[in-house]
């Protein structure tokens, strides 16, 4: 077999051409920390990072998805407690109530019964986020008057299908999606058609019809009849208190669900690093021998290829 100078110098080159490509990936490796640059460096490797890279912007998502439960159930939370404390205090009221005889203190007394309802109205139709807070997926007010032209017709509890009340979820993990909402129907003592419940002489038992009832038995000095209200307030009371402990079991499962997410997302990441990412010592050390191997082939290529006209004229 002939071996020309042409030959010569194109084998040269195709070896220092496959020289410096070395030298080039071992560059890239370690100037972008990964060691995979393309799927060809390592088709099965590659497969395992984009699985993995799918399995980290899920827990990304399922950590946001937390964040807004976690806003959600606080929230409710903090309403709900002072729900509690003015549902106390207007059970005070109503039991000073039906004891007193003056008709100022008593007209007093129910002057601040009624400012409690319509804190508890307001505290109600609170908004988070531009959204009603207690009133599920609906635009408007969580409670509202039935009749606006006929106040004594009571008040309507929206949020609601018209058979259940409307929940709002958050998935916080592969299986769980828990409910972050509370209707202010479910803690105000409302049917889920948006009307008061009622007891078996067919008087509303919601805890505003409940509040107002006291107001007027204490402004008009009906001790029975104040008295009597006095454990419905409690039974009132009772149910928020359910209902808080509803949210504050929730909101102990979404701290776990976090926990656990954050502990995944760490072992995730952990696992990517380990197939996508070079290690800075290896990485270094190959960018060395590859620094070495393409002088060497510099160097023996210059002595194995023909002189030049002008080298060997000198």
């Amino acid at each position: 077999m002939r071996i020309t100078n042409e030959v010569m110098v194109s084998r040269s080159v195709d070896r220092l051409q496959s020289r410096l490509r070395a030298y080039e990936k071992a560059q890239s490796q370690l100037a972008s920390g990964f060691r995979i640059q393309k799927p060809s460096d390592d088709p099965a490797g590659t497969r395992r990072a984009l699985s993995l890279g799918a399995a980290m912007r899920a827990r990304e998502q399922e950590l946001a998805n937390i964040d807004e439960a976690r806003g959600w159930l606080e929230s409710t939370d903090t309403q709900l407690q002072t729900v509690m404390s003015r549902i106390s205090r207007a059970r005070d009221l109503t039991v000073e109530g039906a004891t007193v005889k003056d008709d100022t203190s008593a007209r007093a007394l129910a002057t601040e019964i009624r400012s409690i309802r319509d804190e508890i109205i307001a505290i109600s139709n609170d908004r988070r986020m531009d959204r009603p807070l207690f009133g599920g997926f609906t635009n408007g007010l969580a409670i509202e008057l039935a009749d606006p032209d006929n106040p004594a017709a009571g008040w309507r509890a929206n949020g609601s299908d018209g058979n259940s009340w409307h929940e709002v979820t958050r998935r916080v993990s592969e299986t769980e999606l828990p409910r972050v909402n509370v209707t202010a129907g479910e803690f105000l003592g409302f049917a889920p058609d948006g009307t008061p419940l009622e007891d078996a002489e067919g008087n509303a038992i919601d805890l505003l019809s409940i509040l107002t009832r006291a107001a007027d038995a204490v402004e008009a000095g009906e001790s029975a009849e104040a008295s009597s209200l006095i454990g419905d307030i409690t039974t009132a009371s009772t149910r928020v208190a359910n209902v808080l402990a509803d949210v504050g079991a929730t909101a102990n499962r979404v701290e776990a669900a976090h926990g656990r997410a954050r502990d995944m997302q760490l072992t995730l990441r952990t696992e990517l690093s380990n197939v996508r990412d070079v290690d800075m010592a290896e990485g270094i050390m190959e960018l060395q021998v590859q620094q070495v191997a393409y002088e060497a082939t510099l160097q023996a290529l210059a002595k194995a290829l023909p002189p030049s006209l002008a080298g060997f004229l000198r």
